[in-house]
């Protein structure tokens, strides 16, 4: 099923449907976030990356797959903020403050004394805010992608770096514990944590 925009609007439609008997608005939200996930993957699968059945994930194809072009239904910068927006409870406005949406991977834009001077510690911050984005605009992410970010930032500590990501209680490392670039996703913890920290980097 090709990714449209009309496919995209009726997803998010049948998820609002699905969640609007809720009636606290953080359970709403996080209910919403849970059925849109798995929506998305029911309805537009991406078969390239994870084998089913299986916990490992397959590094065949990655480098490909790094280099697409963000979701041809998200290409508009306006659409990829809301999204975004939406993602880290967040005003699209506020979102270039945090994020670069202008290229076709989505990138962060705060300044590097915005993350901790340990180098852990900023790997960990730059994992939910990358990952966090990435996520929104439902694009998977790589631990090469967060590799760079955290090289572009001067924040990687290559000898502990995987050692930072596999103990995130938020995130899951997937593929063998050998693979160069394996697939990080997000968990529902780990999207609570992004968000408190991208609006705490607003408070600042």
């Amino acid at each position: 099923m090709s990714r449209n925009t009309q496919e995209l609007a009726n997803i998010i439609k049948a998820a609002q449907d699905a969640t609007k008997d809720v009636e606290e608005a953080h359970l709403r939200d996080i209910a919403f976030d849970k059925v849109l996930s798995h929506l998305l993957e029911v309805e537009l699968p991406r078969p390239s990356l994870e084998k089913q059945g299986s916990a490992d994930v397959s590094t065949a194809g990655l480098g490909e797959h790094s280099s697409t072009p963000a979701d041809a239904t998200l290409a508009d910068v306006q659409q990829r903020a809301d999204a975004v927006a939406h993602y880290f409870k967040i005003s699209p406005d506020q979102v270039d403050e945090i994020f670069d949406l202008t290229d076709s991977e989505p990138s962060l834009a705060i300044r590097s004394t915005q993350l901790a001077q340990q180098k852990s510690k900023a790997t960990k911050e730059i994992v939910l805010l990358l990952t966090g984005v990435r996520t929104a605009l439902g694009e998977d992410t790589t631990t090469e992608h967060i590799r760079q970010m955290a090289e572009d930032y001067s924040k990687l500590d290559g000898p502990n770096f995987m050692k930072a990501l596999t103990g995130m209680p938020g995130i899951a490392v997937l593929g063998k514990r050998n693979s160069t670039n394996r697939v990080v996703r997000m968990k529902v913890r780990g999207a609570e944590e992004a968000q408190e920290f991208a609006q705490a980097l607003l408070a600042q």
